[in-house]
């Protein structure tokens, strides 16, 4: 009787402890895991941080030696001998770098005066000064965008065109709603001014699809239905859209809607 309570005790005792065992030996095994990957990422660490110090140490070797270079070429021009060709490349490098900054501080300097102007109304110098920036080779959505609203002023409607359409291409890809929005809005209003009405639509329909929060471009695109394209379901759905985004001229919109619907 003892002796089978003693093997039953046995028996439990086994049971018990064999799952404590493989837990045991798992948390091992995860300890040794995490060694290994630890010293894995310590190992690629110090691996990159030799390279860095490689890439540091050429760097500064290859600064040096332009530096020695540099002055054995001013030495030698005040002795009044021949370059070496390296010498003379760099030298050439060097004068295109300083050529190339001077153009960007230029380009900047013609940027701040232009938005001077722009910013107290001055649009014809503006124009001008924008007009030189993009001549320097500079191509800036915001210089094409300021020339189109300068345009607009001058009521040269084709070139303001031109600019917008120029300013779209650019943003097209990365722009935001912010900066598009308003873009097409503009584009859409110089195409109706020109009679262009499809192209009027299409790029007001853009403006909406980019932003549906776009008011002004609504209420343009209700004016451009009701007017020119004999469009009464468009031009009720744009002004109660208008409408229902509080638009500032929303007093009209309802007096447009009121007059649609008593045709």
């Amino acid at each position: 009787m003892n002796r089978r309570l003693l093997q039953g005790g046995l028996v439990l005792f086994c049971l018990f402890a064999l799952p404590f065992g493989c837990k045991k030996d798992k948390a091992d095994r995860a300890k040794e895991e995490l060694k290994v990957e630890r010293k894995k990422r310590e190992e690629s660490s110090e691996k990159y941080k030799e390279v860095l110090q490689s890439l540091a140490e050429e760097r500064k070797r290859a600064e040096n030696l332009e530096r020695v270079l540099m002055e054995l070429g001013e030495r030698l021009e005040k002795q009044g001998k021949p370059l070496p060709e390296e010498v003379g490349k760099l030298k050439a490098k060097e004068k295109e770098k300083k050529k190339e900054e001077a153009h960007e501080k230029g380009v900047e300097k013609l940027l701040e005066l232009g938005n001077q102007f722009y910013s107290r109304g001055n649009y014809p110098a503006a124009r001008e000064v924008y007009s030189s920036v993009l001549e320097l080779g500079a191509s800036d959505p915001t210089v094409y965008t300021r020339l189109g609203r300068c345009c607009i002023e001058a009521k040269e409607y084709d070139k303001a065109i031109s600019f917008l359409e120029n300013a779209v291409a650019q943003l097209k890809e990365k722009g935001t709603k912010e900066q598009l929005g308003p873009l097409y809005n503009n584009l859409g209003w110089l195409y109706t001014e020109k009679k262009k009405f499809k192209e009027a639509e299409k790029t007001y329909l853009e403006a909406v699809k980019l932003d549906p929060k776009h008011a002004n471009a609504y209420y343009n695109l209700g004016l451009l239905y009701d007017l020119h394209l004999k469009d009464e379901l468009g031009a009720i759905e744009c002004f109660e859209r208008y409408i229902e985004l509080k638009g500032e001229r929303s007093s009209s919109a309802k007096k447009r809607l009121a007059e649609i619907r008593q045709r």
